[in-house]
């Protein structure tokens, strides 16, 4: 049997510098030996209604990296997408990627983290645009972290991702599906941000947000 197609598709292209042999994001991102990292993802929300509802908000990844040390068009065995998912401190929320893919012979494993949360300054776009890497060898986040890197989401990137978004859902039912997690997205980020927004006064104006991009 088939199973059913997906409420919700996107695809997300992130890239970025990332180190072999560095155990920091940061530290790797800016060591002599990077090298570029990119992943090409679809993620999929099966049920619309049950993923807003789950805490974790998990949707699957189908994905394939490229990283030259390692190979180019490394197919992931296995992945895993959470959306908004609770942290330990207060008022943050995690974006949270897992790959498996195989190179040369040995299992690797990419633990990538967007974190979003509330501080001075109006880092919204900083926050959801940069995936904080470690490469870590075997299956899983258990095994030793062999290199770490920072990848983000350009503006062309972002505009591909909007324009990939498809429902299965026909007509209105696919607008509405479409239109359904744009609320969950946006009201998410409004809960996170909005605090800032009322300290400082006032809503961020075009200009700081220009500035932060």
């Amino acid at each position: 049997m088939t199973e059913p197609a997906p409420d919700l598709t996107f695809r997300e292209r992130m890239s970025g510098p990332l180190a072999m042999g560095a155990t920091d994001p940061m530290k790797g991102a800016t060591q002599g030996n990077a090298a570029r990292f990119t992943m090409y993802c679809t993620i999929s929300v099966d049920d619309l209604d049950a993923f807003t509802r789950d805490e974790a908000h998990t949707a699957r990844l189908e994905a394939r990296v490229s990283y030259p040390p390692l190979g180019m068009e490394l197919p992931v065995q296995q992945g895993h997408f959470n959306l908004f998912r609770n942290a330990e401190e207060p008022g943050t929320k995690l974006m949270s990627y897992g790959l498996r893919f195989g190179a040369k012979g040995r299992e690797y494993f990419l633990e990538g983290t967007k974190t979003l949360r509330d501080e001075p300054g109006f880092d919204l776009w900083r926050d959801t645009t940069r995936l904080y890497c470690y490469l870590h060898e075997g299956p899983d986040a258990r095994g030793p972290v062999v290199g770490a890197g920072v990848l983000t989401l350009g503006k062309r990137a972002l505009v591909e991702l909007l324009g990939s978004m498809r429902s299965s859902r026909h007509g209105t039912a696919g607008f509405g599906a479409m239109s359904h997690f744009g609320r969950f997205f946006l009201g998410t980020l409004w809960d996170v941000y909005a605090p800032w927004a009322r300290q400082a006064g006032e809503a961020p104006s075009a200009s700081s947000m220009e500035r932060s991009l």
